[in-house]
């Protein structure tokens, strides 16, 4: 197994609240409204999701969908950390990946703030993930 590049659980990164589960289902589902009324709440937008460990941004760019755009730009606004991974070491460029979403790939780009180059816990880089998981 290569070595998982730049993987360090994030402090930002808190455990999953009571709202959390909330917060990512209305990005699951591409929901604004709920979204805005979470946030708006106080809801962390880096909170985790269960296993395996997910933000909102990692679900919400995972699979396309209408609105998708419109809820990653929010989290982003909002202070989504792109950069954070879950527990496989996977981080929100894997999810965009798997998504399929060259909107969302793009977006990441423009960021900066991710090395393309990064290996999960099995030694994949994010293309290698969406190539492997579309075969």
């Amino acid at each position: 197994m290569a070595e998982t590049s730049g993987y360090s659980p994030s402090a930002d990164a808190t455990p999953s609240p009571a709202n959390c589960r909330r917060l990512n289902i209305a990005c699951c589902y591409r929901n604004l409204e709920e979204l805005k009324l979470l946030l708006s709440l106080g809801v962390n937008v880096n909170c985790r999701w269960e296993q395996p460990s997910r933000t909102p941004v990692m679900t919400a760019a995972w699979g396309e969908g209408g609105r998708t755009s419109e809820v990653v730009e929010l989290l982003v606004s909002k202070g989504a950390d792109v950069s954070l991974m879950d527990n496989h070491a996977n981080n929100f460029f894997f999810y965009a990946c798997l998504g399929g979403s060259m909107k969302l790939v793009k977006f990441l780009l423009s960021l900066n703030v991710v090395d393309i180059d990064t290996r999960n816990k099995e030694g994949e880089t994010a293309g290698d993930r969406a190539r492997n998981h579309r075969t």
